[in-house]
């Protein structure tokens, strides 16, 4: 049997990325353009090594095992939270192999058996398509019915020096973020929504992805703005800042609102849901 490298490599890598951009969009993990490409690029090369002469032990549990928690690794992580996003990334690839099983059957696949394997003839074109429809039903199952509607929604009023700037709110008691001397309940937008507010200032993603240098920033341009920063932890990362700002006032659909602290996230805080931030639910 003839086996090209090439083929081998592209199949597996293309899967890998599907599948691992199927695991990010269900985690809501947040996402380092370097580290899927380069995930499916390690999965494509696993893959090859496994056909080399001498390396076939590869392909036993214990190296299929090292090749997971590397390939995780490499994409998610291994601090904080990251072995959520490494535990849902088995159940779809579980997944994947179970609708690569069923279509098999299906399709009346041929099967041969090879030392106590059964091993199926399924086409290149079928895996990949197999591959796409499992990231495809993700993302429009995510879009279509994640979609936040309702009274968990309102419209957020942000108030400073007699400027305002409105944006939609998902009311979310999953947001336990928290000033860490007070205690009290910390709103968390993403970005764009302090350029609205502050447009003079030309405030960028840089400006809050490096939140003790945007602070020293706009302290600097803007003394009257008071500014401080709140530690987070999140799924995939073990912890960092975020430059928050006090509001003069914070409204929620027109009534004023508990909090007064604003968070400004450098990354998406919507799960497509059509919201720029996330509110504490009051009990």
């Amino acid at each position: 049997m003839t086996v090209y490298v090439d083929e081998v490599f592209f199949l597996n890598a293309m899967i890998n990325f599907l599948l691992l951009e199927t695991a990010v969009s269900l985690t809501g993990a947040p996402r380092r353009r370097w580290r899927i490409p380069l995930g499916a690029a390690f999965g494509g090369l696993y893959a090859v090594a496994v056909l080399l002469p001498g390396l076939g032990s590869l392909g036993a549990v214990p190296g299929k095992v090292l090749a997971y928690l590397a390939l995780c690794a490499i994409c998610f992580g291994w601090r904080g939270q990251a072995w959520k996003s490494w535990l849902w990334f088995f159940g779809v690839c579980c997944g994947f192999a179970g609708l690569v099983l069923a279509a098999s059957a299906l399709l009346g696949t041929p099967a041969a058996l090879r030392g106590g394997r059964v091993y199926y003839r399924v086409s290149t074109r079928l895996l990949l398509l197999l591959a796409a429809a499992v990231y495809l039903s993700c993302r429009l199952c995510l879009d279509r019915f994640a979609k936040h509607r309702g009274p968990e929604l309102v419209t957020l009023g942000l108030e400073w020096n007699g400027r305002r700037a409105d944006c939609a709110a998902l009311r979310d008691n999953g947001n336990t973020l928290r000033e860490p001397i007070s205690g009290k309940p910390v709103c968390v937008a993403r970005w764009q929504v302090a350029a609205r507010l502050l447009p003079e200032l030309g405030l960028n993603r840089e400006t809050f992805a490096r939140p003790a240098e945007g602070m020293q920033l706009l302290r600097l341009v803007c003394p009257d703005l008071k500014t401080t920063l709140i530690p987070y932890r999140a799924v995939g990362t073990e912890g960092g800042l975020l430059l928050a700002v006090r509001m003069d006032r914070i409204t929620e659909n027109g009534a004023p609102s508990a909090f007064h602290l604003v968070a400004f996230s450098a990354t998406e805080v919507s799960d497509g849901g059509g919201y720029e931030a996330l509110c504490h639910t009051l009990n």
